[in-house]
């Protein structure tokens, strides 16, 4: 592969990541509860189980959407160490309880993004509100319907559309040292 060719095939690369990121991503669990039947012989009856799909979207975040994915992802921890002892099972299946909560979690907000908000008009001021209850009634939805094969997908995805490299490179152009370190020169001495 020479040069022009991994050029073309990175530029492919940054274009599907940019229109990844415009449109978001959108993925589905499988929801299994049960219900009475209407009327009011339902109510003698047994209950029919109901399988139906849910479709969720994960758009790029806001910055406060970002701010709390990343306090969520950095509450998790990970000793690598550990993970290579002879109790690897031992040692995963305690990550899974430690750590499980806190994905659904992340998968939650990502969803959510700004709808996890309750936002009021008050005397011509917006006033947010966090809505707790709809974020720990999908944090529990994801906790019992995601897989942790989905999971992996998820992160991966979850990642790459929170645009962080945008978010960092935002960062560089208004750092206050950029601008104004004498050692950066704009024109070079002639």
């Amino acid at each position: 592969m020479d040069y022009n060719d991994k050029l073309e095939a990175l530029e492919r690369e940054q274009s599907e990541l940019r229109q990844m990121i415009g449109e978001g991503i959108t993925f589905d669990v499988e929801v299994t509860y049960t219900r009475r039947k209407p009327g009011l012989l339902g109510f003698f009856r047994k209950r029919e189980k109901i399988t139906e799909k849910k479709v969720f979207r994960v758009q790029e975040p806001t910055l406060a959407t970002l701010d709390r994915l990343s306090a969520l992802w950095l509450q998790m921890s990970i000793d690598e160490t550990k993970l290579g002892d002879e109790d690897y099972f031992k040692t995963a299946k305690k990550m899974a309880a430690q750590e499980a909560r806190k994905l659904a979690q992340v998968v939650a907000v990502a969803v959510l993004g700004e709808d996890y908000y309750d936002v009021t008009d008050k005397g011509g001021y917006l006033v947010r509100k966090p809505n707790e209850t709809r974020l720990a009634r999908l944090t529990s939805l994801f906790l019992h319907t995601v897989t942790p094969s989905q999971l992996l997908t998820l992160a991966i995805l979850i990642t790459n559309v929170s645009n962080l490299g945008d978010f960092i490179n935002s960062i560089r152009l208004m750092s206050a040292t950029r601008t104004s370190d004498p050692t950066q020169l704009i024109e070079q001495p002639g």
